[in-house]
């Protein structure tokens, strides 16, 4: 067996010298290691130690309880390490988790550090369900009993010997050479020792003290003195858990960056806070001679100090450059990542604010690093099925099904045949016409759509009672109604029914209207005064009749429903009194820019509906714009619930308009084409082959009236 190798500089100035007779077996130096590897763990707290303890200390009533707690340790500690670890390294963990919050009862700034240093990332519940349940198991001791069971292992094995520290060292075993360099550059001579143990506490003391003393305080470093400036300024109760090093070496890592001074700026900025304008200034203004100096001051200490922990923070995750090293991130992996340090900057002002007041919130560290990795792998798992050419690209998006569109031409363009370039041609069954005067063409009416297995129709008698109250008469909601109905009668939802005439779209809004007032239900009292409703309609004469419907349907449950257009004024007690408004959109844009009343009109509406929004496109357009967008940012300024409802017939870019009223297409788009239509629609074509304008207009006078006295004389409704 091979000696185990020692350098010539030990063995130069030790007693160690090389055994001639050494014929220890294997076994033996492998049962040593195994001897002292205990010994060391040994001088640790343990699990086991742990348990023992509350087992001799505890009673038998209390013990029971006391176990449970230590399975939520032992949970969490899993959680925290990894379920891919061993039995031995998440008891390891318990145990370290019930060290650190044996004395305290939240999870503080110090804590959270000192277990992010221990096993990285980790989630913030399971800190803190084990700081609970650490805190429920020491309430039935004392400070001192704790403080005893964590120093017990040091008692314990406080007398006993560790490998190297009764090693003798000489100085006079060999003479150096007048050339060679004394043992210690000039300085005077320090002791040297091997004890391990000794080591540890040092090295632990100098990375976790308070204070600032590993690097010691020069008046000619101007980056260190601004930077002690701010914090001494700024967070004086909190300086012990923030290090002067590492606040120098990120605004170092910064200025040292090819960004741009404003992005820098912008970039300080989020780092310091307002507080920190002045020297973010003089930052700026001191860049490059900053940097200068804090890459050439070699007799710096504090300096050259820096620069060292700049090596260890910047080099703890950094790879050998053994050649160039490219990252490849999509634009969405780089928001998601831009979003990741936002929300720790954010954090850690909330704790710089939490530890100025005392106290500490909680669910500071909600951010939760595993769901941006999940992004990420779902983002790479999409990026492999997009295409790179953006024509195909715009393909897929258009692929996208909603659940409750019925969209004929939309799925006919999505069929290969189109996409390969075939030409759609008029369906079977056409008749043609041909003569001197005109060419007509009739296109039969389209086959209804099949019945799915998941429509199912709604019976009123399976409604609640105000349901049935407002739909006193009927048997049955129509097909497009039932489609509807969950999403109507049951959620928040912003809706958009896109539907032919006379398919019931009416029926639908008072789906949402039943809704709004079961929200306001309670214990058998309708609290009118708690909401508003309002039905927007293009015309008056529309306005007047939808006033007369919704006044006869919601007569059973109290409700009264008023018009207020341009020739029905209403005064302030009608308005207040009232429940559902039924009004035109310039006159609602009217209401909403000034308020009607004591009381804000618009402050209090929960449910605005609006009627044929395809006016979008017209002149009264605009109008209609102004108000969902007067709606929607009351929404978001005063974080209230509006519920929007558009209501059109035929709608060709239906998802832009329901982009626009914030409309989940999963949920609230629904699209009916003309397959849907209660009474089937045929279409005739007329084309008047005449060239001359003049003949044209009297040839279309005469096939006007000739069509339509056909029609009469057939019994047909014109």
């Amino acid at each position: 067996m091979a000696l185990p190798r020692l350098t010539g500089a030990l063995r130069s100035f030790s007693n160690v010298t090389k055994q001639d007779n050494y014929n220890e077996e294997v076994t033996d130096l492998q049962l040593k290691r195994s001897k002292l590897h205990e010994q060391t763990v040994g001088l640790d707290l343990t699990w086991m130690k742990i348990v023992k303890f509350l087992n001799e200390k505890l009673e038998k009533s209390e013990i029971q309880s006391v176990n449970e707690d230590l399975k939520d340790i032992l949970q969490a500690a899993k959680q925290i390490v990894g379920t891919d670890n061993g039995k031995e390294a998440i008891e390891s963990a318990a145990a370290f988790l019930f060290k650190t919050f044996h004395l305290k009862d939240s999870v503080g700034h110090k804590e959270t550090k000192a277990i992010k240093q221990m096993f990285g990332p980790f989630p913030s519940s399971s800190a803190t369900a084990a700081c609970n349940a650490t805190n429920r198991i020491t309430s039935r001791f004392c400070k001192d009993s704790l403080t005893a069971l964590v120093q017990m292992t040091t008692d314990e094995y406080g007398d006993r010997v560790l490998f190297g520290k009764n090693l003798a060292f000489s100085f006079d075993m060999h003479d150096l050479d007048h050339f060679d360099e004394l043992p210690i550059n000039g300085e005077s001579q320090k002791t040297i020792s091997l004890d391990y143990k000794k080591f540890l506490t040092d090295h632990f003391q100098e990375h976790s003290a308070p204070d600032l003393k590993p690097v010691e305080k020069a008046n000619d470093s101007f980056l260190w003195c601004e930077v002690e400036k701010y914090l001494n300024a700024t967070l004086n109760e909190m300086a012990e858990a923030t290090r002067i090093e590492d606040l120098c070496c990120t605004l170092y890592d910064m200025l040292a960056s090819v960004k741009s001074g404003d992005e820098l700026q912008d970039e300080l900025f989020e780092l310091l806070g307002p507080d920190g304008l002045e020297l973010i200034e003089k930052l700026l203004q001191n860049r490059i001679t900053i940097v200068d100096r804090f890459l050439n001051s070699s007799n710096d200490h504090k300096l050259q100090a820096l620069q060292d922990n700049c090596k260890k923070i910047l080099g703890e995750n950094a790879k050998p450059n053994y050649g160039c090293q490219v990252t490849i991130q999509s634009e969405q992996e780089k928001q998601l990542m831009k979003q990741y340090r936002r929300e720790e900057k954010r954090i850690a002002r909330r704790e710089k604010k939490a530890g100025e007041d005392g106290e500490i919130a909680e669910g500071l560290l909600c951010f939760d690093p595993k769901e941006l990795r999940i992004h990420r792998e779902q983002a790479l798992m999409n990026a492999r099925n997009v295409p790179i050419l953006s024509r195909q690209r715009d393909m897929d998006v258009e692929k996208i099904r909603y659940p409750h569109v019925y969209d004929s031409q939309a799925e006919a363009m999505r069929t290969s045949a189109f996409i390969a370039g075939a030409k759609m041609i008029l369906p079977e069954g056409i008749q043609r016409e041909n003569n001197k005067i005109y060419e007509e063409v009739k296109i039969p009416y389209s086959e209804p759509m099949p019945v799915g297995f998941e429509e199912k129709p709604v019976y009123i008698q399976d409604l609640d009672e105000i349901g049935q109250l407002a739909f006193k008469g009927m048997r049955r909601l129509n097909r497009i109604q039932s489609i509807v109905f969950e999403t109507a009668y049951n959620t928040n939802e912003n809706m958009l029914i896109c539907a032919p005439t006379g398919a019931g779209k009416t029926n639908i809004a008072m789906l949402t209207v039943l809704h709004e007032i079961r929200q306001h239900f309670q214990q058998g009292v309708i609290r009118k005064n708690e909401f508003k409703i309002v039905y927007v309609a293009p015309m008056k004469a529309l306005a007047a009749e939808m006033t007369n419907y919704f006044s006869k349907r919601l007569e059973p449950l109290g409700i009264i429903v008023k018009e207020l257009t341009g020739d029905m004024q209403l005064s302030k007690s009608e308005i207040l009194r009232t429940q559902m408004l039924v009004t035109t959109p310039e006159k609602w844009d009217v209401v909403t820019r000034k308020s009607v009343g004591d009381v804000a009109l618009s402050q209090i509406v929960k449910l605005l509906i609006l009627d044929e929004v395809h006016l979008l496109h017209e002149d009264r357009g605009p109008v209609l714009e102004s108000i969902v967008a007067r709606t929607l940012r009351q929404v978001e300024s005063t974080q209230s619930m509006i519920r929007i409802l558009g209501l059109s017939a035929t709608l060709p870019n239906y998802l832009d308009v329901a982009t626009f009223l914030h409309v989940n297409p999963f949920i609230g788009l629904f699209y009916f084409d003309g397959r849907f239509r209660p009474v089937p629609l045929g279409q005739t074509f007329l084309g008047v082959k005449s060239a001359n304008k003049v003949q044209q207009l009297n040839n279309m006078d005469e096939v006007c009236y000739e069509s339509v006295l056909k029609q009469v004389k057939a019994g047909h409704q014109f």
